[in-house]
């Protein structure tokens, strides 16, 4: 080999453990005194034949081998055959007399480090300096390539086992690869049915939106977006993909890593949630709105009544009052729909049986619907009781089947099923008004002209309709959204166009026995007194209303406009006050509040209290448990004059009873 002019370090550093394969001592000493000339550290053994190699192999370990090439019955080709065959990582370097340039060669590829010419002993030092520092460069690749195959791993085990999606696809959409959570979130039985695909168009329900992400994926190299994927039956899901192009190994290609989110569930629960918070501010304003129409709808429902009380009933000026009182109640029938789509109805709940209130409501309903449409029902005889007010389990029934009607106007099948219905915790994290438990259902079904998806997020919407104009108010479905809200409920929609819809209406079960009970209408004469009436309404129409319609009946009345005005005109009038019609929301105090300082005064004065709004029930809430009679708004004067009548002979009664 060519001359090395340059020198190992003289330093003594870690002593080496050298191997010297060599028959003749004489050479072992010459090559231990160049060594030690060279200022190596190192610690030789000696061997001269095949086995005595094997056995130092196997009981030591060594940095370096020095061998002959030519010993007696075996060379040094052979003791670097035994040394890969024990799978060892140790430099052979021959030390030999003479070696041609061709065997010199050929023992290169065969895995030989190094040789060193006998007469050229000055060269040894190096070469073993050389042949540690490549045993140290193969260390280093060897661990870097255990490392890398450890990461490779981890990477394989977290791409197995992670919860999203991930796959491969070459820039021109082929499919390369997928992960199990991919293949499981599109529904397909194994990885080779999903890449049977070839092509990841096939995945998008809009081809246009898979070209759009190429050219991002092409011109940012990276892309972050919402599209939807067709599942392998048939279903549409929104997917969320964060992606990156990467390199693809096998083919020396780019191509593209995609993370893969399924978030159907949680667009469909920020839709419901936006959905909820649109119509909780919707109804907020519709409720407010609702309380002070009502005041001014009782205060029209008064005067036309007292209207027509004091006219001819065949004159031309009581039809008017007459028209006027048909219009006010449609306006009160306005807001109460409002009231009940805001969740501030006065309601009446009982225990009940839905089965029930459903052949009542659709015989009222039969004419209504038509002939040419044909209704089947289905009913659970063993549906749960629930409690609710049945005037407006009626409204619901009613509300949905007229609903039904409109949607078919060409005829069709329309059917009413009940049945129970039971949900877990898991079921109702997807459902915002759904609380786990027992259930009565009611749902609804047409087979019309269904909706689209637009027109299903707003239904619910007061005043939404797409009938025509001057058909209907768009009332309608608001007025059940809000009365299954509020009993507690909650309502499914799933329609198909030129299919049909099907409502489901969810009411909470009860434990308790329903109750029957019957609508009492008291067509007995109006009568009246002379008692005195404290009057407190904040509402001057209502107030004057009041006031004519007890002056009418013989009642003197003392009008108060805010709650200390009441508790002040009491205190100065209270030998002369026999009972109290007090508005539940007052100025200044409020009714129950005013009342409650009346009654410090030591005072057993009865009261009625009047209301139209559900707000009112936690102010009210002592009074209820006290039994006290209540009014609704808007009251007409007769229902006026009856309670204010009533409630002063059950206050007789009492005190003759105590008596």
């Amino acid at each position: 080999m060519p001359p090395d002019s340059s020198k190992p370090p003289t330093s003594a550093g870690k002593s080496l453990r050298l191997l010297i394969v060599e028959h003749e001592q004489a050479d072992v000493d010459l090559c231990c005194r160049e060594l030690h000339k060279a200022g190596l550290v190192f610690e030789a053994d000696t061997v001269a034949t095949r086995e005595e190699f094997a056995s130092k192999l196997r009981q030591q370990s060594f940095d370096v081998v020095l061998a002959d090439y030519r010993l007696p019955g075996w060379n040094g080709m052979d003791a670097l055959a035994l040394i890969k065959e024990l799978r060892l990582d140790i430099p052979l370097i021959l030390v030999t007399g003479t070696l041609g340039d061709g065997l010199a060669v050929e023992c290169i590829k065969q895995g030989i480090t190094d040789y060193v010419l006998k007469d050229q002993l000055a060269h040894l030092p190096m070469a073993i300096q050389r042949a540690q520092e490549e045993k140290k460069v193969r260390e280093a690749e060897r661990r870097a390539v255990l490392a890398l195959r450890a990461s490779e791993a981890r990477y394989r085990g977290l791409v197995e086992n992670a919860t999203y999606g991930i796959y491969w696809v070459t820039l021109q959409g082929e499919l390369l690869a997928a992960n199990p959570a991919l293949i499981h979130m599109l529904g397909y039985d194994s990885a080779d049915e999903f890449l049977a695909l070839k092509h990841s168009q096939l995945l998008y329900r809009d081809t246009e939106a898979r070209k759009t992400l190429l050219d991002r994926y092409q011109s940012e190299g990276h892309v972050d977006a919402i599209v939807e994927w067709k599942r392998k039956d048939g279903k549409f899901i929104s997917v969320r993909l964060n992606g990156r192009r990467a390199r693809d190994s096998e083919q020396n290609s780019e191509c593209m890593e995609v993370i893969v989110e399924d978030i159907t569930e949680r667009l469909a629960l920020e839709k419901q949630l936006v959905q909820a918070q649109k119509f909780e501010a919707i109804g907020q304003l519709a409720g407010g709105i609702s309380h002070d129409f009502n005041n001014m709808i009782g205060a029209i429902i008064g005067w036309a009544d007292l209207g027509m009380e004091e006219t001819d009933p065949a004159s031309r000026l009581h039809r008017h009052f007459q028209k006027m009182r048909q219009q006010a109640d449609r306006a009160a029938a306005l807001t109460r729909q409002l009231l009940a789509f805001a969740r501030r109805q006065i309601l009446e709940p009982r225990n009940m049986d839905l089965n029930q209130a459903i052949p009542e409501t659709l015989s009222l309903l039969e004419k209504v619907i038509g002939g040419n449409i044909e209704v089947k029902s289905n009913l659970a005889h063993d549906l749960a009781v629930v409690c609710a007010d049945p005037t407006q389990v009626e409204q619901i029934v009613m509300n949905l089947c007229i609903n039904a009607r409109d949607a078919m106007p060409n005829g069709g099948s329309l059917a009413i099923q009940t049945c129970n219905a039971t949900f877990d915790d898991d079921y109702c994290l997807a459902q915002p008004y759904a609380r786990p438990g027992h259930y009565s259902m009611l749902s609804v079904s047409d087979s019309g002209t269904g909706m689209d998806a637009a027109t299903l997020d707003r239904i619910f919407e007061p005043f939404f309709t797409t009938k025509d104009q001057g058909k209907g108010t768009g009332l309608g479905l608001a007025t059940v959204y809000g009365i299954v809200r509020q009993h507690g409920g909650f309502i499914h929609v799933y329609s198909e166009l030129n299919v049909g819809t099907i409502f489901r209406v969810y009411l909470p079960a009860s434990t308790q026995a329903p109750k029957k009970t019957e609508r009492i209408q008291d067509s007995s004469p109006v009568r009246g007194g002379t008692e005195t009436i404290l009057v407190a309404e904040d509402h001057e129409g209502l107030r004057e209303v009041a006031r004519e319609t007890l002056t009418k009946f013989g009642y003197r009345v003392i009008l108060a406009a805010d709650g200390e005005q009441a508790v002040n005109e009491y205190l100065l009038h209270h030998n002369e006050i026999d009972i109290i019609l007090m508005d539940v929301v007052l100025p200044k105090f409020s009714g129950p509040e005013a009342y409650a300082r009346i009654r410090e005064s030591g005072a057993e004065v009865p009261v009625i209290f009047a209301t139209g709004y559900s707000a009112d029930i936690a102010l009210l809430e002592r009074a209820r448990q006290q039994s006290l009679p209540m009014l609704q708004k808007p009251y007409s004067p007769r229902d006026l004059a009856r309670k204010v009548r009533d409630t002063l002979d059950q206050h007789q009664h009492r005190l003759v009873s105590h008596d």
